[in-house]
């Protein structure tokens, strides 16, 4: 479990996403896969709230060890995508 809220760390996530650009599979309602830089793994991501805190959950070895990785920057981004496009009147 990663709360989402270092923002340093979320913003090299998001640098390192943007360089190797990976493929983000939808799942399901914050539920995601994401291949790895090679192609021969794929990660699953998923999001979700517990009162005002935000967390997200990746499988690869970063996030089991609590750290924010580009897979789940990669994720997060069509997640926010998502979410904007449900909230559209």
């Amino acid at each position: 479990m990663i709360e989402l809220k270092s923002r340093e760390q979320m913003a090299r996530a998001i640098k390192r996403a943007k360089q190797l650009k990976p493929f983000v599979r939808v799942r399901g309602f914050r539920w995601y896969e994401v291949k790895s830089n090679d192609g021969a793994v794929i990660y699953t991501i998923h999001f979700y709230k517990q009162g005002r805190k935000r967390f997200g959950e990746c499988n690869c070895k970063g996030g089991e060890r609590g750290l924010i990785c580009y897979h789940l920057a990669g994720a997060a981004a069509v997640n926010i995508g998502l979410a904007a496009m449900r909230y559209v009147k």
